[in-house]
């Protein structure tokens, strides 16, 4: 690695400080997994398989690494390919004394997590890497991976440089609001409801009632996590169940809804994908399994946990979707397959907009990164001048979307499978379109006149049409975007987007080597390759955005770090979430179903980063 790279800085956003017991108490989720901005660096993944997390981590406030600076330490772990961070603020010492008081007053602290990367290499557009669980693409332009890298502290700091991440601090007494606690305590209920439906045996434990009891009080009290808890129960299953010929035998420990899981991806044709995020020993044990129909699974999980097959087809379905495997094995399935289609359907918007991170569904502020003033020289006596933000703020909010996913009896009989896979990809694309339409509806609604004359970013009359000399006086205009003391903002453009209607006129401006004239100018293209293309279909989309929609409007934008646009997701999460939803038995219908949810927003932001044509 060249030695100019420089300490990679993920920032987490959303620091609450809360009461705690004798010792305040932090947590937090510094990394999800996914592809994020980071400044000197661009775009990037850290593969969390080679981050050496090990040791005590040091946590400091703003990266002071003198005595003075200590807030306290803790613990780092890699778990379900994210980077969590959880330790205690020190009990005395100025800065944890300072952090601990400005939270009781309200104020909102953001952690910045340093990595030193070690090996990295570039992942260029188009090509897809396995990395934290799940299938990174690369989009335009490209991404850097991580390969190995030494975690080596976090920082509580007043205002970080990047919001896809998210951070809960609990310390001494304050203030969680409403809507906060609310969401906690939703999530309580969902984690004990879990809790409850993996220790609830049908026949009841017998001999192993009282190590189930000790498990089950150690996942409520957090000592273990629901994760731990179910594998702990299936050892029990499989400990105490009768043998016999065909039961499920165990390769080096590896949990039956895994090997399960290894089958349904082998049977759908997907053997590397299994390989990349089971593991060969549950390959090798979904491989013996050698389940030639969805029914041979269903017996399979029976078996595992030590419960009586049924003779019938039906019965033995309703038996094993009753069954903690099965069910885990289904969902983990649907959740890969869902990500996977997720993460690879095209979103036009990823080149331009910045990703924000939130903690609930209120309406969050943001501020247009423009500030006025430029730094002075410092008189002699030391003291600093104030500066100040005189661009207004915006509002932005996101919003939960979702479906259910069901398999139905009939479909596991009719060894179906390739339905429930379809389904589930096709719930992956929804969910990315999702998101493109709340982009593209928020940017073609043109809020509060985000685009017009007076904030020059418009170009309209007969000198909006896309070509060589508009696409000039819109890179002009953005160049020259001034703060209202007339500094220069430096905003440069990088992305050309128009409507599929353009494309052809686009590839012209931008790749064609030579430009014809009637004139004695040069001929040669002065524009070629000065931004990259991207062509989004829901620009001249009349059906679904009817007359915000037009085959001439063009645009041009920044980079993400200017905020042209805004895209935000609940906690920094910015895949769909899939959960298990029980078997569900009414008179209409008989299945086991998934709830496929989405929580996300759009909004435009800074104006001067943003740049529309009317095209006329």
């Amino acid at each position: 690695m060249p030695e100019t790279m420089t300490d990679i800085l993920i920032t987490a956003r959303g620091v609450e400080i809360t009461a705690g017991a004798k010792q305040p108490t932090v947590s937090i989720l510094a990394y999800s997994g996914g592809v994020m901005n980071v400044p000197g660096w661009g775009q990037i993944a850290i593969d969390l398989a080679g981050l050496d997390c090990s040791g005590q981590v040091r946590i400091l406030a703003d990266h002071d690494a003198s005595l003075g600076g200590i807030v306290g330490h803790g613990k780092a772990e890699v778990r379900d390919g994210k980077l969590l961070v959880a330790g205690a603020v020190a009990a005395s010492g100025e800065a944890a004394q300072r952090v601990v008081q400005l939270a009781k007053d309200g104020f909102e602290f953001q952690a910045s997590v340093g990595v030193e990367p070690v090996e990295h290499a570039p992942v260029r557009a188009g090509e897809r890497v396995e990395a934290n669980g799940r299938i990174l693409a690369a989009q335009q332009g490209g991404f850097t991976l991580v390969k190995k890298g030494k975690l080596r502290e976090v920082s509580i700091v007043a205002l970080g440089c990047d919001d896809s991440t998210a951070v809960s601090i609990a310390a001494s007494k304050g203030g969680i609001n409403p809507v906060e606690e609310a969401r906690i305590r939703e999530e309580e209920r969902e984690r004990l409801g879990r809790i409850e439906a993996a220790c609830n045996h049908p026949t009841g434990w017998g001999a192993h009632e009282k190590r189930v009891t000790e498990l089950k009080a150690s996942a409520i009290a957090g000592e273990i996590s629901t994760e731990e808890l179910q594998s702990e129960i299936l050892h029990i299953v499989r400990s105490s169940r009768p043998t016999a010929s065909g039961v499920l035998r165990t390769v080096r420990g590896a949990p039956c809804d895994r090997a399960l899981e290894a089958s349904l991806l082998i049977r759908l044709g997907r053997e590397s994908l299994a390989e990349k995020t089971l593991g060969p020993e549950a390959c090798e044990q979904g491989r013996y399994l050698g389940a030639m129909h969805m029914l041979d699974l269903c017996r399979a999980a029976l078996q595992n946990e030590g419960r009586d097959v049924p003779t019938g087809r039906m019965e033995m379905v309703m038996a094993a979707v009753s069954t903690l495997s099965l069910p885990v094995a289904l969902g983990n399935l649907a959740n890969k397959l869902l990500l996977q289609a997720y993460t690879e359907s095209p979103a036009t918007w990823t080149t331009y907009a910045a990703i924000r991170a939130v903690g609930d569904f209120k309406d969050n502020t943001a501020i247009r990164p423009t500030f006025t003033g430029q730094l002075e020289e410092v008189a002699p006596d030391g003291e600093l001048k104030h500066g100040g933000i005189t661009e207004a703020t915006m509002t932005f909010k996101v919003d939960t979307f979702g479906k259910m996913l069901s398999l139905d009896r009939r479909d596991i009989i009719n060894d179906d499978l390739s339905l429930f896979e379809q389904t589930a990809m096709a719930f992956g694309r929804a969910a990315m379109r999702k998101v493109s339409d709340l982009v593209y509806d928020a940017l073609l609604t043109n809020g509060g006149s985000f685009f017009s004359t007076g904030h020059n970013n418009l170009l309209s009359g007969s000198d909006s049409a896309l070509g060589i000399g508009s696409l000039a006086l819109a890179i002009q205009a953005m160049s020259t975007q001034r703060d209202d003391e007339g500094n220069d903002l430096d905003i440069r453009p990088i992305v050309l987007l128009v409507p599929p209607e353009l494309e052809v006129t686009a590839t012209e401006v931008l790749e064609s080597e030579f430009i014809h004239r009637m004139s004695e100018l040069p001929t040669g293209n002065s524009l070629r390759e000065a931004v990259s293309l991207q062509v989004e279909p829901r620009l001249s989309n009349t059906v679904k955005f009817t007359t915000k929609a037009s085959q001439k409007h063009w645009y041009l934008f920044s980079a993400p770090l200017t905020c042209p646009m805004i895209v935000a997701f609940l906690n920094g999460k910015q895949t769909p979430t899939t959960e298990f939803f029980g078997l569900n038995q009414t008179v209409e219908k008989l299945c086991v179903s998934w709830r496929v949810y989405h929580d996300a927003g759009a909004a435009l932001c800074d104006y001067r980063a943003a740049v529309r044509s009317a095209g006329e």
